[in-house]
């Protein structure tokens, strides 16, 4: 009994400083007290236009698609530190084109590259991703990163792409990865993996094991481990899944059943992934040391009054640098609920196999910023 309440003291003592200086902490200036809500700036509205959002490693801005019927089709660059825009990102020659959204998606590189991609539901549409090398050039035209017709073999007859996408590396071998549902018939969860070099090589994995029979797994969240696993959901199921060649197999851990935009964080060889879910915004983040056993860490929520429904489940979510010591900023857009904006602090790992081993003051101090 000793040792056991020693190690609860020790627990306590880390939870003190940790968890009650606050794991999830609103950035005070960014919106109103950590929420840019739908209004706040005309990119930013109740309807569901903004369906895109990536968080540049970088700067630490975001990069926000909108197709807003008066504004147009465009990517804007908000301030992560107020929301406010900087600036837009300049279309390529001749305009986006083609698919059923034109721009839809949202990814960044390591290096602070952006990319956009739109959201293709026919064969008969060609799939895209433009690109840029910042956040902060407003002049440079988007170059035309990827462009594959959707009626190409390569897609395996899946029709249906960019609900969401993901990015990661740096210049010429940066990857782009993007999911939709699968019409491809009598298969399981689908994904795209590309690159971003104008060559237009891509790989679509259909079938994946340890993904449910006839499921669209990965169609609302998608985020890069490293360049050959990534993370995936469409809600109620976490794929931690590895990819290589022409094949693909996942791990399929539990979250919420509405928690769909997923961002993956490597903090000194810890994984954490951040959701949003898209019905009441609540954000949450889980450690992922065990793929099969996702461990809620933290849950807090910016937002205040009555939310207009996200009826498609849509949004991003994106951490940012390094703020110092074990914070960062993280960013998170349900479409028609606006944007939050946060100072997220994990624990070393060390102090984290501590407050997991002592669950019930873990379980208590995790919960008291949580949403009724």
């Amino acid at each position: 009994m000793r040792h056991a309440f020693k190690l609860s003291l020790a627990a306590f003592a880390i939870i003190s400083t940790s968890v009650f200086a606050g794991p999830l902490e609103p950035i005070a200036g960014f919106g109103t007290n950590g929420w840019l809500a739908p209004g706040d700036i005309p990119q930013l509205d109740t309807s569901n236009s903004q369906r895109g959002m990536a968080v540049s490693p970088t700067t630490g801005n975001l990069v926000l698609v909108d197709r807003d019927s008066t504004l147009g089709n465009n990517a804007y660059v908000l301030s992560g530190t107020t929301g406010a825009v900087n600036g837009t990102l300049t279309p390529p020659a001749g305009g986006y084109s083609g698919g059923t959204f034109v721009v839809n998606g949202a990814g960044t590189g390591s290096d602070g590259s952006v990319y956009v991609g739109n959201l293709v539901t026919s064969t008969a549409s060609t799939f895209k991703v433009y690109s840029w090398a910042s956040d902060s050039d407003f002049t440079t035209p988007a170059s035309v990163a990827f462009s594959l017709p959707m009626a190409d073999a390569s897609w395996g007859g899946v029709n249906r792409v960019g609900d969401v996408m993901a990015a990661t590396g740096s210049g010429p071998t940066s990857l782009w990865a993007a999911s939709g549902s699968n019409s491809a018939g009598g298969t399981n969860s689908t994904f795209s993996v590309g690159s971003v070099n104008a060559s237009n090589t891509q790989t679509t994995y259909t079938a994946i094991p340890g993904t449910a029979t006839a499921s669209n797994g990965y169609r609302l969240g998608l985020s890069f481990i490293n360049s050959s696993s990534l993370v995936g959901t469409q809600g109620t199921t976490l794929y931690t899944t590895d990819f290589s060649g022409s094949t693909a197999t996942a791990q399929a851990g539990a979250i919420g059943a509405a928690q769909r935009p997923v961002a993956y964080l490597n903090h000194n060889g810890t994984p954490w992934v951040a959701t949003i879910d898209t019905n009441g915004a609540n954000v949450s983040i889980y450690n992922l040391t065990d793929p099969l056993n996702p461990v809620l860490y933290a849950t807090a929520n910016n937002t205040t009054g009555t939310l207009t429904a996200n009826a498609n489940g849509t949004g991003g979510i994106g951490w940012g640098p390094s703020l110092g010591g074990d914070s960062y900023s993280l960013f998170a857009m349900s479409s028609n609920q606006g944007i939050q904006g946060f100072v997220a602090t994990v624990p070393e790992p060390t102090s984290w196999a501590i407050l997991a081993g002592a669950g019930g003051l873990l379980g208590l101090a995790m919960r008291r910023r949580r949403a009724a």
